[in-house]
């Protein structure tokens, strides 16, 4: 994803800055005098003595602060041209992202675009000769090798990705709306576009491209023959536009200084130290030999909890831009009923659950409530009251189901604090098979399987013999998105959880629920839907967006082919005797703000 926020996030989602250690040279302690070099002058008094000097404190040196951090994994390149343009690793997007700058950048407070290297927000306009959009730099910004960024530059990236055809990142920095990208003069961009452009083009698309520098890529581009060849060229030496600069790189460690010719928020220096196992990562920390780990998972429970009780080890819980939810084979009975869906969502107390389980808040929207800048209270599906509602709105759900062929010997029963389970079930006259609801093991993560009994009882409840199956997590992956032979999806029920990408431009809503998507897998098909994903993928404003998306969250709660069950938390770690934040990550923690090394600062 295009800026240093986006770009970590979409690489499975974590970020990470990169530091420097350099050698510092302090003076020893015990320096001798001129008076013990050269000793009493003798027994013969001075004529006259002048009046002694007052003591003078000689002050040590201060080394400069450099931010520690532990890696899981080394970069693989560090061509980013190769990066951008590849399926990249986490450990790249921790260490690469933060290097290259773009026109505007999220915001990890607010979740929105501000100005990086434009000096302002653009709005697209038209003319007779088409839909462009003119965007002015900032004068102030210099690369790393202290060279002006000019206009010139952002045309070049541009050139340069289409020259190549590159995709990756690439193609959605420069998509095919994209029909020119012009300097008028050093800080003054323009940019065309074969049609209005919708929010992914402009200005999460063009507007949020890294920045690249001409002068020191242009002979060695001109030379490639291809992007093979692109992505073989060296780096080194590559300029930074981004708040930092490699400047060492090795299979085990990596520094990157602060850009001084940056003029966003100021980081400071980062070292990144690559570690084997996670083991001997947290050994590092407890050693102090690092102030924090980057790890797209953050700590298990029981990490955090090997932790507790350490001197100077504190750990923070984040909210993550994830969802975890109860996917429905509907293409299978009874999940095919909408009326089954309902009354599984009515019986699953998501708040309860949230407050026992711990470590998750409650979703009752696929979009987060975390993300506050699309999160709209007023536009939500509204949720169930359950202390006023429950009763009614469960015997209005049993009546449905009997219009859909239900009868039961005992009727299963809300009243109060009292649940009756219903036995005797028969479905057009004849016993259901038993159900069965998929989850990963509590190694991958152990608030799915509590969440997985949860449900299952839940189901038990309307009358329905359910088995709980734990196993890995490929396993639970290759079963509901791989089709058998005749087409069916494999599953009944699963208990999975997806990272979201862009807070800033939530676009996942074709993936989920589109008729066409590959990831779609749970055979939902709403020609509703699908109109509503064309539009929202169109609109051309976040007003215009926004009413989309929460029309397209109403159709999904009533459908349901998404019981949306929870938003996890990221646990992390850090030295709090040596460094401290000024402010708090936000979404995704320490690692989802790129190791939040604009916010770190030596602990007082």
């Amino acid at each position: 994803m295009p800026n240093q926020f986006l770009r970590a996030l979409g690489a499975c989602i974590v970020v990470l800055g990169v530091g420097v250690a350099g050698a510092i040279q302090v003076a020893d302690k015990d320096v001798a005098s001129a008076v013990d070099i050269v000793g009493a002058s003798g027994d013969e008094p001075a004529a006259s003595s002048p009046p002694e000097p007052d003591a003078v404190e000689v002050r040590q040196p201060i080394a400069p602060f450099v931010y520690k951090v532990g890696l899981l994994g080394a970069p693989t390149s560090f061509n980013f041209w190769e990066f951008y343009g590849s399926p990249p690793t986490v450990w790249d997007s921790y260490v690469l992202s933060p290097t290259k700058a773009s026109l505007y950048r999220l915001d990890n407070d607010t979740l929105t675009l501000v100005p990086e290297l434009a000096s302002r927000m653009a709005t697209p306009t038209w003319n007779r000769d088409g839909w462009r959009v003119v965007v002015p730099l900032r004068s102030d910004n210099r690369f790393s090798d202290g060279e002006e960024l000019t206009a010139e530059d952002v045309a070049f990236t541009f050139a340069t990705a289409r020259k190549f055809s590159l995709g990756g990142q690439w193609e959605k920095a420069f998509p095919k709306e994209i029909v020119a990208v012009n300097a008028i003069d050093s800080h003054t961009l323009e940019i065309e576009f074969t049609k209005r452009p919708s929010l992914g083009v402009w200005p999460f698309g063009t507007g949020t491209a890294p920045v690249m520098s001409s002068r020191h890529w242009s002979g060695p581009v001109a030379g490639a023959l291809d992007a093979a060849g692109l992505f073989r060229l060296d780096p080194t030496g590559d300029p930074a536009s981004g708040p930092l600069e490699v400047v060492e790189a090795s299979d085990s460690r990596v520094v990157s200084h602060p850009n001084s010719g940056y003029a966003g928020p100021e980081g400071e220096t980062v070292e990144y130290l690559v570690y084997l196992t996670s083991g001997g990562a947290t050994d590092a920390l407890v050693s102090g030999q690092i102030h924090t780990i980057l790890s797209p998972r953050g700590m298990t429970v029981e990490e955090a909890r090997a932790l507790e009780g350490v001197d100077g080890v504190d750990t923070i819980a984040s909210p993550i831009f994830g969802v975890r939810y109860l996917a429905f084979n509907t293409d299978r009975f009874p999940m095919d009923n909408v009326e089954f869906r309902r009354a599984v969502a009515l019986l699953v107390d998501r708040d309860g659950l949230a407050d026992s389980v711990g470590g998750a808040d409650a979703a009752h929207t696929i979009l987060p409530a975390a993300n506050t800048s699309w999160f709209d209270d007023g536009l939500a599906p509204a949720t169930l009251d359950r202390e006023k509602d429950l009763e009614a709105a469960f015997s209005d759900q049993l009546t449905a189901l009997k219009e859909s062929g239900y009868s039961w010997g005992v009727e299963p029963s809300i009243a109060g604090d009292t649940v009756v389970r219903g036995s005797g079930l028969t479905v057009d006259g004849r016993p259901p098979a038993p159900l069965t609801v998929l989850t990963a093991g509590d190694s991958y993560d152990a608030e799915r399987t509590a969440y997985a009994g949860h449900v299952a009882d839940a189901i038990e409840v309307l009358g329905f013999e359910v088995v709980t199956v734990i196993t890995d997590f490929d396993s639970v992956i290759d079963l509901t998105f791989t089709r058998d032979e005749s087409g069916s999806l494999q599953y009944d029920m699963a208990l999975l959880g997806w990272s979201l990408g862009n807070p800033g431009l939530p676009s996942f809503y074709a993936d989920f629920f589109g008729s066409g998507s590959a990831t779609n897998n749970t055979g939902y098909d709403n020609p509703a839907m699908d109109e509503l994903i064309r539009r929202y993928e169109a609109a051309p404003d976040p007003e215009t967006a926004r009413a989309l998306l929460w029309e397209m969250e109403g159709i999904q709660a009533r459908d349901l082919p998404y019981l949306p069950l929870y938003s996890s938390h990221i646990v992390e770690a850090y030295r709090s005797d040596a460094v401290s934040f000024r402010g708090t990550p936000g979404l995704g923690g320490i690692q989802g703000a790129l190791g939040a090394f604009h916010l770190v600062a030596p602990a007082e």
